[in-house]
């Protein structure tokens, strides 16, 4: 094998030898000579020997002649190397201290000089690579030369290669790349690796395109090749050369391009062509290399083609979390869907959710794992899942799909009043999320109905009636607004809303549909509508879906409603009906039955019929009036003693009657007409006394003063009447008189006058006839002394009462006092329920616009907007309410971050008027401007608002301030100044101009010191 390294003096040797075989040393050389022939054929035990014999020789090169002492030297050291290498081929462990032994005593020797290189090419031909570094690295690479130096270089760069320092290995390989030697194919081979390694791809290319005519790599490069088309996308080019190389490549890369050109067409969308080459990779490699990516793509393909199941298989094989098995998750999940395994698929998108390759990916789990937790049940999972999402994602392009989720989850915990509240931040709902605002609204009423806030229910039934996706909440929503208007007395509208629903389709399937045209006829009972409150007695009672007890109490009604309408053989019928079915109401509809026998003329039967409800409901609620009513049919009748007995009984037996004061004065009345006036008197004057508050004590008075006047004595009249609290005349007129000089002081604008007389109104009657009216004075009055805190009382007590005539006036004044001192949310909440319960147009459009400010002031723009858009529908709305509106909305894009939509709503309002609004919104555009450093047209714009808009003193000094701020900007101080200074010199008002622009000119002065 070395036998090409045998320097020259071995030739030299083998001369004289021949020339001297009788010599002395002839032993030595035939033994050196045995050696090299034993080391040619690789006998490196039995060469080894022949050397030691050689270099063990007694035989002393001093005691030759000179000639031969310089062979048998040289002798002798080439048998030291040999040994030494033999002892290298061998494995021997003392093969390194040899040749160092070598090296230290024959430092000259040229066999020193390549004996480091030798070393390590032995080393490397065994596969010893770390050794073959370790001796290559001592061979000085400047003594080698011509293929020698190539070969030393490709050999120690391949060593580095094997032993993964790339960073050694490259540069070797770069410099034989390019040369003409053997080592030069092999060297792009490796050079191009090495930059695939590196994601190098365009070098890695490159070179190995260059062994496209190689035999030797012919096997292999085409898979790099095709690899590094792939990666740089070039999917045709891929496609082109890989397919026929398939054919070629050795049998190891086979499957390696079979993925490569599948996940070439997956690349291209041929789902069919990737999945025919993805199922020949997976026949070659039998699972040992199919990675992430491969499962991914497979179980995607699976899922277009709707075989869910062997996606689910491929994507079950992920196990190691990367971009791939973020991807796989998300599809895993969506074919677990559809395999209606949704447990597992939750389960799949949580793992996507909790890692962080993709954020849209992540993204996209957590929403559909909280999803997937509401539709399993899991509340308080997908509650928090859903609100981590919110949280995480505020500006995510499906955050208002998780807002419909979270209302959703909120609506399955009965947590309305929060479900209601996210979903109300939702501006621009899609029919997923109006769907459920209509549910959670609908339960939100229902809550609020049931606490007796019927306002409040009203509010939230309405907006579930507005957005109209489920056709049977939307007839349940009408009809508990309806039960809900007739709560709070507004009969017409609840008569009206229960019309609605009965003409809905969906309020047939509904539990309350004929329901509905029982309480339809209380409400139009109670709206007097007693025609139409009959009609829907009778359809209740003709329908389906009644109880015993409905049945009754709606026979009732519509006998009442016949009552009334004065239909009273109608009434009679369905009186008798109850009396007999012997139903609860038995005793009622005798009473009735009675009322209207009198009223036919029959006294007789009406007293007959009183006396048999006396008899058998002796403890009924009515026996009061029926004992009443027998009496007084015994007075109608002129039978004055009966009836008079009878009253009496009556009083005593039912003294906490209502009827006692009707029973007193008609006692009155049949002693005054026997001529007992003195008894009469006394009974008369005993109804003023005790029931004064009576329409009956009036009554009373009224017979006294007949009394009196029967003797002529008017003064003794004036003075009873005088001591009674109905009785003196002077009374409600004082009344009147007292608190018509408050008013009058108060339309003149006398507020301390106004306030001082109604406390002296309240002072003098505790029991005023005008006291909402006088309370509503003292607190405006209070308001405009600049005591506000005190007239909240008053505003409250009015506001007690929602049928009073000053409601909205009080509603209006409470809410104006606290936006005044700057208290927007306690302002908002008398706002709202003026918006929602205003009867006057002008009422509900002083809400809605300044909630439109009082949001704004609270920097809630979401809300700002909401009542922008009812500002601008409102069809009352002036010009300037419009603009106001524009004004406002450009704020609340300007508080959202969104400047383009903010100067377009602010543009078109400076464009439409020049009055205060129009100034601050151009003022507005302009500061705009400035903050985004565009000065020149903010110059323009406040140029524009200076010249048209000059009669608005604020907002041109604001603008020339701001003008200022312009010329700072742009280093333009000596112009900065002087404006200030023109704003200093000019400006009269007592705000915060003055002070603004006294500072900025005092800043700028210091700083030019």
């Amino acid at each position: 094998m070395l036998r090409k390294y045998i320097l020259a003096t071995s030739f030299v040797c083998f001369f004289h030898l021949a020339e001297a075989q009788q010599s002395e040393w002839f032993t030595i050389n035939q033994a050196y000579k045995s050696g090299l022939e034993l080391f040619e054929k690789k006998k490196y035990v039995a060469a080894s020997e022949q050397f030691s014999r050689v270099e063990q020789s007694g035989l002393s090169p001093s005691s030759q002649p000179l000639p031969e002492n310089e062979q048998i030297s040289l002798l002798k050291e080439n048998a030291q190397f040999y040994q030494a290498v033999c002892a290298l081929e061998l494995g021997n462990d003392n093969a390194e201290s040899l040749f160092l032994h070598f090296i230290k005593e024959n430092p000259a020797s040229a066999n020193t000089k390549s004996a480091y290189f030798q070393i390590g090419k032995s080393y490397f031909d065994r596969k010893n690579y770390e050794k073959a570094v370790e001796w290559f690295s001592k061979t000085e690479a400047g003594n080698l030369a011509g293929r020698e130096a190539d070969e030393y270089r490709f050999k120690l760069g391949y060593a580095y290669f094997v032993g993964k320092n790339y960073n050694g290995a490259e540069p070797l390989f770069a410099e034989l790349k390019d040369g003409k030697s053997e080592y030069a194919e092999s060297s792009i081979y490796y050079y191009a690796y090495l930059n695939y390694l590196a994601a190098d791809y365009q070098t890695a290319l490159r070179e190995f395109e260059r062994l496209k005519n190689s035999t030797r790599y012919r096997a292999s490069y085409p898979y790099y090749i095709s690899a590094l088309y792939f990666l740089d996308k070039r999917y045709d080019d891929v496609l082109a050369y890989t397919i026929p190389a398939i054919e070629t490549i050795d049998q190891q890369y086979k499957a390696e391009m079979y993925r490569i050109v599948a996940a070439t067409y997956f690349a291209k969308s041929d789902f069919k062509s990737s999945l025919d080459y993805y199922l020949r990779f997976q026949n070659l490699d039998q699972g040992k290399t199919q990675n992430n990516q491969d499962n991914y793509q497979l179980g995607y393909i699976y899922v277009q083609q709707k075989e869910y199941e062997k996606a689910i298989k491929e994507l079950e094989k992920m196990n190691t979390p990367d971009i791939h098995y973020q991807n796989g998750m998300i599809v895993l999940g969506s074919a677990l869907i559809k395999t209606n395994n949704k447990q597992s698929a939750r389960n799949a998108f949580f793992r996507a959710s909790r890692l962080d390759f993709d954020p849209k990916l992540k993204e996209e789990g957590l929403l559909n794992y909280a999803k997937l937790s509401q539709e399993l049940e899991f509340h308080t999972v997908a509650l928090d899942a859903v609100q981590e999402f919110i949280k995480t994602y505020p500006r995510s392009t499906r955050i208002n799909e998780a807002k419909t989720l979270l209302g959703e989850v909120l609506l399955s915990t009965r947590n309305f009043k929060e479900a209601v509240n996210i979903l109300e931040t939702i501006q621009n709902k899609n029919e997923e999320s109006q769907m459920v605002y209509q549910r959670v609204t609908y339960f939100r009423g229902l809550e609020f109905y049931n606490e007796r806030a019927f306002e409040n229910s009203i509010s939230m039934f309405m907006r579930s009636q507005n957005n109209s996706i489920d056709p049977e909440i939307t007839a349940l929503a009408t009809y508990w607004l309806a039960e809900a208007m007739f709560e709070v007395r507004k009969y017409g509208e609840s008569v009206t809303q229960f019309e609605k629903f009965l003409a809905m389709p969906a309020a047939k399937k509904t539990d309350v549909y004929n329901y509905a045209n029982y309480a339809l006829g209380y409400s139009a009972f109670q709206n007097e509508g007693y025609s139409k409150a009959s009609n829907y007695f009778l359809r209740f009672l003709n329908g389906n879906d009644k109880d015993q007890n409905t049945i009754v109490d709606a026979t009732l009604r519509l006998a009442d409603s016949y009552f009334v309408m004065k239909s009273y053989d109608a009434a009679m019928a369905q009186y008798n009906k109850i009396i007999a079915w012997k139903s609860p109401g038995e005793d009622y509809a005798l009473f009735q039955k009675g009322m209207i026998q009198g009223l036919q003329g029959q006294n007789d039967l009406k007293i007959s019929t009183h006396e048999a409800l006396l008899r058998q409901f002796p403890n009924s609620n009515y026996s009061d009036d029926a004992g009443f009513e027998i009496a007084y049919t015994y007075f109608v009748k002129g039978d004055n003693e009966k009836s008079k007995t009878d009253l009496q009984a009556l009083i005593e037996k039912y003294p906490r009657s209502s009827y006692v004061p009707r029973a007193l004065v008609t006692i009155g009345l049949v002693q005054y007409n026997g001529d007992e006036n003195d008894a009469a008197l006394a009974t008369f004057q005993r109804v003023v006394q005790d029931y004064s508050t009576t329409d009956e004590a009036k009554l009373a008075l009224e017979s006294i003063k007949n009394i009196y006047l029967d003797k002529a004595d008017a003064n003794g009249f004036l003075a009873y009447a005088n001591t009674t609290s109905i009785g003196n005349l002077s009374t409600s007129e004082q009344d009147n008189i007292t608190f018509q000089a408050a008013n009058n002081l108060f339309l003149k604008g006398d507020s301390q006058g106004a306030f001082d007389a109604i406390n002296a109104y309240f002072d003098k009657f505790p029991k005023p006839i005008y006291e909402k009216h006088a309370k509503f004075i003292r607190a405006e009055s209070l308001v405009k002394l600049g005591r506000p805190d005190e007239a909240i009382p008053d505003y409250t007590f009015i506001l007690n009462d929602w049928t009073s005539d000053y409601t909205e006036r009080a509603l209006i004044s409470i809410s104006k006092l606290y936006l005044n001192q700057k208290k927007y949310n306690e302002a908002v909440v008398y706002l709202k329920k003026l918006e929602t319960t205003s009867e006057y147009k002008a009422n509900y459009s002083y809400a809605v616009n300044n909630l439109m400010e009082a949001y704004s002031n609270m920097n809630m723009p979401d809300d700002v907007l909401k009542y922008v858009k009812l500002v601008r529908a409102f069809d009352r709305a002036s010009e300037d309410d419009k603009n106001r509106a524009g004004l406002y909305g450009g704020k609340a894009y300007l508080m959202k971050g969104d400047t383009t939509s903010a100067v377009k709503e602010l543009t078109a309002v400076a464009t439409k008027t020049t009055t205060a609004t129009g100034a601050e919104a151009l003022y507005t555009v302009a500061n705009v401007q400035y903050q985004k450093k565009d000065y020149k047209t903010s110059q323009k714009n406040i140029l524009d608002l200076v010249k048209r808009m000059e009669s608005q003193d604020y907002w041109v000094a604001k603008a020339y301030i701001l003008l200022a701020d312009n010329y700072v900007a742009l280093k333009d101080t000596f112009q900065a100044k002087a404006t200030l200074q023109s704003v200093l010199d000019n400006y009269e008002g007592k705000d915060d101009v003055l002070p603004t622009a006294k500072s900025k000119l005092d800043q700028l002065n210091t700083k030019n010191k």
